[in-house]
């Protein structure tokens, strides 16, 4: 997660009261090394002003680790009772659509844990290069599609947010990374798809990374159209 993408959520976020959003359930959290450590812009920008209003969070992943509250697979039909018995009335879903074979599953699945009336925060990159965790589908969609994805609920916000920053700022930390792509060019015949991922990097040191963002809410009685998403493929925003 990007600074600006962790004050874009909470500007968000504050746009609805305690009550609203407790509890906040954040999917795909990570550790509180992470999140503390790692990217302390997410308890900064984000998690800490959350918990100064009284929103009560509940940090989910797949896998065990300190400050993980519940470990769960949100896609799990076994895991769904105890996700759903948290009440959550609120998600955060940051940066994993691109990581599932199905993203229409999990959106549906957000829209049955939180519920009619229950809000649904996302971010998934529009113009990031390839990244595993451990996959990465490409899935960069825009907020039309988030839209469309996570029907019946109702896009309150939808935009792509410049993240402030490229692989040239990686570069600046680690210079010797740019020489990986400059001993490689010559040879795109061993491995030709990686060669490909190597080279696209380079569009990154011209041009920031962005991510799409969107804030939603499921109507009072969901309709029949959440069993059938669409997703827009078009624009990759590579």
């Amino acid at each position: 997660m990007f600074k600006a993408e962790a004050a874009w959520l909470e500007q968000w976020l504050r746009e609805h009261s305690p009550a609203e959003l407790s509890p906040l359930l954040n999917v795909g959290s990570s550790t509180s090394t992470f999140r503390e450590k790692e990217q302390p812009w997410t308890e900064q920008l984000l998690f800490a002003p959350l918990r100064s209003r009284g929103i009560r969070l509940i940090h989910l992943d797949a896998r065990e680790g300190e400050g993980i509250d519940i470990r769960a697979d949100i896609l799990s039909e076994a895991d769904l009772p105890r996700i759903k018995a948290t009440g959550a009335k609120a998600i955060l879903c940051c940066n994993i659509l691109e990581h599932v074979t199905a993203p229409e599953k999990l959106a549906r699945r957000c829209i049955d844990i939180v519920g009619p009336g229950g809000f649904i925060f996302v971010t998934v990159p529009f113009s990031y290069p390839h990244h595993r965790d451990p996959i990465d589908t490409l899935f960069r969609p825009t907020p039309k599609a988030l839209s469309l994805l996570f029907r019946p609920a109702v896009m309150l916000k939808g935009e792509i947010v410049d993240a402030g920053e490229s692989y040239r700022d990686q570069i600046r930390r680690r210079p010797w990374i740019l020489f990986r792509h400059i001993l490689r060019f010559p040879f795109p015949f061993i491995g030709f798809e990686g060669w490909k991922r190597s080279m696209s990097k380079l569009h990154w040191l011209f041009n920031n990374y962005r991510i799409t963002a969107a804030a939603f809410q499921v109507p009072p009685v969901a309709s029949k159209s959440a069993e059938t998403p669409v997703v827009d493929t078009a624009d990759p925003g590579i």
